[in-house]
């Protein structure tokens, strides 16, 4: 492989400099307070991906849910006997890598009790998934508290949804004070990981509420989705690119400028001039170098989405404690 993909990522920090980053989010937070807990994490993480590769997929997109519902918080850890929790939420259910996260916490805890917070914890593995994947390895910034708040009805009403236009995903990326390059980039990260027939199928059964095929979608590759998801099938899963699935590179961009975007809002990027360009660019380029670095920026941007510092919030001793 390429040294390109192979590079550490500095981040200048005056070219991320946002009116909503928190001052008291920065690089090497536990010096002091937790020295080596990066370290702890990444040695963890390694005999997990070692055991099972597929979950580096769900702790990325884990965090990804995490930050666009509460913010950084790690709300999405939390449990509820009452089953309203974010983590209930039909976005969620598929959600993989709340035990890894614990196992972890067990880890940390051991070694700096009452210092490190899940959410930085969770920030930390979903940058290790990515590293771990043949991405970018990039710098953390730390310093996140956890929130004791976690509700169903955040999880509906804040999480992009998988059928949604750019007009739509653009809107709920800019209530996290992301911008459009942030919500194509971010999408990226979907060279990773399945989706689930149930969140696909309508493209494939019924588009326009009578039967049909989403037009815009590859022939043959729609003909393979309709064969893989019946219109009862809620248990299988389709990888979401389709060149590499399990590296951390330009495939889904192909996937998508070549009409196998598998999610509407997958497609929907290759259909705006802006988000388009993007796309083609990516399906385009020599090298990695750009959207490496590209992400690794909106990596950081989401990350300082709603955290919680300084006073606010709690570290918690157990990522899932119950609120009911």
């Amino acid at each position: 492989m390429a040294s390109s993909t192979r590079f550490l990522i500095f981040v200048v920090a005056a070219s991320l400099v946002a009116s909503f980053a928190r001052a008291d989010l920065q690089y090497d937070f536990y010096n002091t307070s937790c020295p080596g807990v990066e370290t702890l994490v990444r040695d963890a993480l390694t005999e997990v991906f070692a055991a099972d590769s597929t979950v580096r997929a769900g702790l990325l997109r884990l965090h990804f849910h995490d930050c666009f519902v509460r913010g950084c918080d790690a709300s999405i850890m939390i449990n509820s006997n009452n089953g309203t929790a974010e983590k209930n939420a039909d976005p969620n259910l598929t959600l993989r890598g709340y035990e890894v996260i614990e196992a972890i916490k067990v880890k940390v805890e051991a070694a700096c009790p009452l210092v490190v917070s899940c959410a930085d914890i969770m920030a930390m593995a979903a940058r290790d998934a990515v590293k771990f994947s043949e991405g970018p390895d990039y710098l953390v910034e730390t310093g996140r508290r956890d929130g004791n708040v976690s509700m169903m009805a955040d999880a509906l009403s804040d999480l992009p949804p998988a059928d949604g236009n750019v007009t739509v995903l653009t809107k709920v990326f800019a209530v996290k004070n992301l911008t459009m390059k942030d919500l194509v980039v971010l999408s990226g990260a979907h060279t990773l990981g399945v989706a689930h027939c149930p969140s696909f199928s309508y493209r494939v059964h019924n588009y326009t509420g009578v039967g049909d095929e989403d037009p815009s979608m590859e022939p043959e590759y729609a003909e393979g989705l309709n064969a893989t998801c019946a219109p009862d099938n809620f248990a299988s899963v389709v990888p979401l690119d389709t060149v590499t699935t399990n590296e951390f590179d330009l495939g889904y961009f192909q996937s998508v400028y070549a009409g196998k975007g598998l999610l509407g809002s997958d497609d929907a990027l290759r259909h705006d001039s802006l988000t388009g360009a993007y796309v083609s660019l990516m399906n385009n380029a020599s090298s990695l170098d750009t959207f490496f670095a590209d992400f690794a920026v909106s990596m950081i941007n989401m990350g300082r989405v709603g955290v919680l510092t300084g006073t606010d919030g709690e570290i918690r001793a157990t990522c899932g404690i119950y609120v009911d």
